[in-house]
């Protein structure tokens, strides 16, 4: 027997005769509440089935779900859990994680596994950032030489598909099934639009992102050959006041990538749809695209809100955020001259607020403004600029993600705060500088 199953966005559950590994289970809210899934997995326990090895690609919430993996050990009892192995520092952040919430007595650190005639091969995705994180899996059987190849989130990487083809012509096995995103789960470019007052440029951005999406899909399933693909992760929705972004996150049903892709297979709901490795055959994929809903669960309360009990005042803010860029200076990675302007309010109200005035940033006072680039001093603001980014976020979130409470990553996938960056120019390194944005 050689099965992949198929849970929900990221959660697939790969079945041999020798063990069944259950990658990235993701079923309770992520990202402080932000995110939820679509359609809801409400007997997802049951679903899932009994496994016999976790694994988990990488830190982000719809991938490592501490909450979610509490309960599935204890509905099916402990099991082992398997990570990447980075070989220094940055496999620190998962395994670190892992063993602050009561999982590291299970916890493998390892890239090579063999389960009977069952072989497991990690792959750390290393692009020479120190904001790395990800990681690809391959399973393959020893006797028929066939195989699933799983890349999570890794985005197109050379470095990282030469060393999978290099793996894949070394063990001389098939690539049956290759599990890939389709889809971008970033704020882009919903929170850099206002979908009132540029609602058309918002959608245009939208229809582009999507696009881009699949031309990369394109792109990686040609580096990297396979028979079948699963078009997957990604899959959620924004809930509570943030909901209003959802029809213009630019994010594609995997429908619509068999409009492309013939050998593209689209599993249906409900956890007990498979694809056999060994007969290149599918149980029951989806026939239909979703209905998604406008708004959805609006009264939803996220943890910022649920956690402090105060508005926080500017001035405190300020000074937390004055000592949050001396620390994140000193890792910074930006080379231009690339400006934070931070702009606070305390109602959950006010967001809508902000979304319906044009460009917000003439109307409201700033916070404070600095510079990334790692030659400069932060402070000293120059006079030619190659982007500057407007960021407007609750008071109470930015008290939360500057103390450690949560994570510049989680807001920044949780569409959490809104952006207008002028111009619209993407800069990595400035976006890895938030990474570090905290006084702890």
């Amino acid at each position: 027997m050689f099965k992949v199953f198929y849970k929900y966005s990221a959660c697939i559950s790969i079945c041999t005769d020798d063990t069944t590994i259950l990658c990235d289970p993701w079923f309770s809210d992520a990202y402080e509440g932000t995110w939820t899934q679509y359609p809801k997995q409400e007997s997802y326990l049951k679903n899932i089935g009994d496994f016999d090895v976790v694994y988990i690609s990488h830190i982000h919430p719809d991938h490592y779900d501490s909450t979610t993996l509490k309960k599935l050990f204890k509905f099916y009892g402990n099991k082992k859990i398997i990570i990447a192995d980075w070989g220094d520092s940055k496999g620190s952040f998962l395994e670190k994680k892992m063993q602050s919430d009561g999982f590291g007595k299970f916890l493998t650190v390892s890239n090579n596994l063999d389960f009977g005639k069952t072989r497991v091969n990690i792959i750390p995705n290393s692009t020479g950032s120190i904001s790395d994180i990800d990681s690809a899996i391959l399973v393959s059987s020893i006797e028929s030489n066939k195989s699933v190849l799983n890349i999570n989130d890794c985005i197109y990487n050379e470095s990282l598909f030469n060393k999978i083809n290099n793996l894949k012509e070394k063990l001389n096995v098939e690539i049956s099934l290759f599990c890939l995103g389709y889809t971008g789960a970033g704020p882009y470019p919903q929170t850099y639009y206002s979908p009132f007052t540029e609602k058309e440029v918002l959608e245009k951005k939208a229809e582009e992102k999507k696009i881009s999406f699949f031309k990369r899909y394109s792109k990686t399933i040609k580096a990297i050959s396979s028979k079948k693909r699963l078009p997957f992760a990604g899959k959620y929705l924004l809930q509570g006041n943030l909901s209003v972004l959802n029809k213009y996150r630019g994010v594609a049903d995997a429908m619509e990538v068999k409009d492309f892709d013939k050998d593209a297979i689209v599993l249906d709901d409900g956890g007990d749809c498979f694809f056999n490795i060994e007969t290149l055959s599918v149980s029951r994929e989806r026939s239909e695209k979703y209905d998604l809903p406008d708004i959805f669960n609006f009264e939803k309360i996220f943890s910022w809100r649920k956690n402090i009990s105060f508005f926080p005042s500017n001035v405190l803010l300020k000074r937390l955020l004055i000592q949050s860029i001396k620390r994140a200076h000193q890792k910074s990675e930006c080379e231009v001259n690339a400006l934070y302007s931070f702009y606070v309010y305390d109602k959950p109200e006010e967001f809508l607020e902000i979304l319906q005035i044009p460009k917000p940033y003439d109307h409201f006072e700033s916070l404070f403004t600095f510079n990334c680039n790692k030659n400069l001093n932060p402070f000293d603001l120059p006079e030619s600029v190659k982007v500057h980014s407007h960021v407007f976020i609750e008071s109470k979130a930015l008290f939360a993600v500057l103390t450690g409470l949560t994570h510049w990553n989680n807001y920044e996938v949780g569409s959490v705060y809104q952006v207008r960056r002028l111009p619209d120019i993407y800069i990595r390194e400035m976006y890895s500088y938030l990474n570090f944005l905290s006084v702890i």
